[in-house]
């Protein structure tokens, strides 16, 4: 281990304990996200991404699952880290579902590559939790929102080990 993966871990360490203090404090999700959190970004530490998108992959629920608002990811973790946080967030307004899917994606593609590894590592991890959805319609949806990402950042990441990983998932299913 070098000195820099060293200071990323202190990083990681400071980053896990906010987002294990928000969600006791204002979490709602029944989930385990403190352990989809962990795995999404120590996915993206194994594969060397760099410190913004390891700390994001950390923090990419909060938005959606506590009370924690860009602007207090931002103060704490900087805007670059916000901005990518904020674009992997639904929009709570839309209530479409897909169409509220299309937007995040729309933002992780206009944030950028960052923001679009850091779903793509989300959804990684998601993907085999679809097996266990019994609904055939609502596991046919979910798989249609796997693919729609595939092809909106095909072009953007599509060259990348993470995005492999991903579609090779969505083909098995």
């Amino acid at each position: 281990m070098n000195y820099q993966k060293m200071e990323l871990g202190k990083k990681m360490d400071d980053a896990f304990q906010y987002v294990a203090y928000k969600l006791r404090e204002t979490g709602h999700n029944t989930k385990p996200v403190l352990f989809h959190s962990f795995k999404v970004a120590y996915q993206l530490y194994k594969y060397n991404y760099s410190e913004e998108v390891v700390i994001s992959a950390i923090l990419h629920d909060l938005i959606e699952d506590t009370n924690v608002k860009k602007e207090d990811i931002a103060n704490k973790f900087g805007d670059v880290i916000a901005n990518i946080v904020s674009a992997v967030s639904f929009d709570p307004n839309i209530k479409d579902e897909v169409e509220r899917t299309r937007v995040m994606f729309r933002k992780c593609l206009d944030c950028g590559a960052s923001a679009v590894i850091v779903k793509c590592s989300d959804l990684l991890d998601n993907i085999d939790y679809v097996m266990f959805v019994e609904d055939k319609e609502k596991r046919n949806l979910l798989l249609s929102k796997y693919k729609l990402f595939l092809t909106m950042s095909r072009s953007m990441i599509g060259n990348t080990k993470i995005y492999m990983d991903l579609l090779n998932k969505v083909e098995m299913y």
